[in-house]
């Protein structure tokens, strides 16, 4: 997926084991159709996904440890599929990011395999209904019983106020990598004063789980709508993807109607550079979180606002549980209702450059790649 976003949510983990010295490689194996292509493509057109992977990697110093297996034309590009299985048999540790890998034989001859459930309360839904993401596949709980270790984004998850099922499974606790070298705190910006946040507005439709429904952002998002009306000189704006898919469509002029000023994601983030340029010259981050996180008080913190945090860019944002677990009131404020988000914003406005430095130390102290996967291999090995 091209999205600077969802790309900086992957690459952290191949960059990040490479960092810490470890022989890294990334392969991308969904057996998916080729989604996103240049208009006019072919439905069996990979060669815009492989020109991005391509650039990604290149750019992060992995040029040569790369590989894309293509589901329509059953090729491999990157690396070989003989350099794969050589690679596979000498292996030491396997992550499955996502839950977004089909487990093939020569990954579940490699004796450690970690999968990451970065979507908590999603991931144990479909595992105990034998849903699944990719289509022709048995469901999401035989690719989560091959793997012999799991951690997960839920960090509440086992805590009598947390609503994820355990499924009978053992889950160890995780958060987002991020390389700390590849995001330097900016500079104060106070000219303008301007919350950004990138946002679906709804990933998918709701889920049935214990006779309710499990939804998206758009449900949160209603709380806060008039947001904008009750804080004063405070830019909100927010790109917005997704907007399909159910019967509550996302409608930009409401938005635009309540003070929002909605951004277009392919100028303003349609590749990773762009991406980190944007998080770069906000004010800071402003965003709500999927109903389901909240509702089921996971724990779950969003990457991309880890990604705000280690650019020095005070982050505001809904409360999942996480505030159990990282710390609320300087540098980054959770909040549960309109009230506490307007309050946040004014703390952070009137204090800007003190949360600018707290916002980065929070960063280095609860997201970096080094100690986060050093604790994960710790674990397994």
């Amino acid at each position: 997926m091209p999205a600077g976003g969802i790309t900086w949510d992957y690459v952290q983990y191949p960059l990040g084991f490479s960092l810490l010295g470890h022989d890294t490689y990334y392969i991308e194996d969904t057996r998916l159709y080729p989604i996103y292509q240049k208009p006019g493509s072919n439905w069996n057109d990979a060669s815009s996904c492989i020109s991005h992977l391509q650039q990604v990697m290149e750019y992060f110093g992995m040029k040569d440890r790369w590989a894309y297996r293509d589901e329509a034309s059953g090729e491999t590009f990157g690396l070989s599929e003989e350099k794969i299985k050589a690679i596979c048999k000498t292996a030491d540790v396997f992550v499955n990011i996502s839950c977004s890998t089909v487990m093939r034989d020569e990954y579940l001859k490699i004796p450690v395999r970690i999968l990451i459930d970065s979507d908590p309360m999603f991931t144990q839904i479909q595992y105990r209904s034998r849903q699944m993401f990719t289509p022709g596949s048995s469901g999401l709980k035989q690719l989560v019983d091959v793997h012999n270790f799991l951690f997960t984004f839920g960090e509440n998850i086992g805590a009598t106020d947390c609503g994820i099922p355990t499924c009978g499974l053992k889950w160890s606790t995780t958060r987002q990598p991020v390389c700390l070298n590849y995001w330097q705190k900016q500079t104060s910006n106070n000219s303008a004063k301007s919350f950004t946040t990138l946002m679906n507005w709804t990933a998918g439709k709701k889920l049935l789980y214990n006779g309710e429904e499990w939804g998206q952002k758009d449900v949160e998002f209603k709380k806060i709508q008039q947001l904008p009306k009750i804080v004063n000189d405070v830019k909100l704006s927010i790109i917005v993807n997704q907007t399909g898919g159910t019967e509550d469509s996302f409608t930009k002029a409401n938005i635009e109607k309540a003070g929002w000023h909605v951004l277009e994601a392919d100028s303003n983030a349609g590749n990773w550079k762009d991406y980190q340029h944007f998080i770069n010259h906000s004010y800071g981050e402003f965003s709500v979180a999927k109903e389901t996180y909240v509702k089921a008080n996971t724990g779950w913190f969003s990457c991309r606002s880890a990604c705000y945090l280690a650019a020095g860019r005070p982050v505001i944002t809904q409360d999942t549980g996480w505030s159990k677990f990282v710390p609320s009131g300087n540098g980054l404020f959770a909040f549960n209702n309109i009230e506490s988000a307007r309050d946040a914003i004014y703390n952070v406005t009137h204090n800007y450059k003190e949360h600018v430095q707290q916002a980065r130390a929070i960063a280095e102290e609860y997201f970096d790649s080094n100690k986060l996967l050093s604790q994960m291999l710790a674990q397994v090995t």
